[in-house]
């Protein structure tokens, strides 16, 4: 049976950014197959991607967080910003909180893993760029609901990573441009929140739960 005309999707053109050749390719075959795709446009690079959106309007980028000398989901968050109507969904084998609370925070559309049927891929990018709804996987959605428990605003959660970082109140309070006393109550809400009464458990609990990501300096 036909559609009627006005639930007929529109025609859209999708970007595959991963740098390896065999991934683009299958996803390409993948998403040749569905009828209101019109153009799959594969690249190695978010470089090659963003000199392809000065010449072509892109509908929906499937993107993999490690790319070769790129950060994908520094990739996804400058979509975001600088295009209105882009949607991203990352599709990746990372299965660390880290990656799926960041990519929630820089607000793409959808988390996918590389190991995800072909349906679940249709499904996705149906609900993100005809339902304009976003689709994370159960694994990605039950990671961010065990952080979303704690409730943590913007602001604490600003602060629980500067703590990691190693500042004092006093030093938070500068960069925020607040009293030091503000910001030790912000800090207090924040460790009653999760629970925690130490900085070294303030640090556990926000590696444990994708918030911070230390920094290892490489020996000379």
């Amino acid at each position: 049976m036909n559609l009627p005309q006005s639930e007929i999707p529109n025609k859209k053109n999708v970007a595959i950014v991963d740098d390896h050749f065999a991934i683009r390719d299958g996803y390409k075959n993948i998403l040749k197959k569905i009828s209101y795709i019109d153009c799959v446009c594969p690249f190695a690079t978010g470089k090659e991607l963003l000199n392809e959106l000065k010449k072509k309007t892109i509908d929906l980028v499937l993107l993999d967080i490690e790319l070769k000398n790129e950060d994908g989901l520094e990739i996804c968050k400058h979509l975001k910003l600088t295009y209105k109507n882009i949607k991203v969904i990352i599709l990746t084998s990372h299965h660390s909180s880290e990656y799926i609370i960041k990519a929630e925070q820089y607000d793409a559309d959808g988390y996918l893993f590389k190991d995800a049927e072909p349906k679940e891929v249709r499904i996705a990018i149906d609900k993100v760029v005809n339902q304009n709804g976003r689709y994370f996987s159960s694994e990605a959605k039950s990671i961010l609901a065990v952080t979303e428990d704690s409730k943590l605003t913007q602001r604490e959660i600003q602060i629980l990573q500067l703590v990691c970082e190693g500042k004092s109140n006093k030093e938070i309070g500068e960069i925020f441009n607040r009293d030091e006393t503000t910001i030790a109550k912000h800090k207090q809400n924040m460790m009653n929140k999760i629970n925690v009464h130490k900085s070294v458990e303030i640090i556990y609990y926000a590696i444990k739960h994708g918030y911070y990501t230390p920094k290892f300096i490489p020996k000379k």
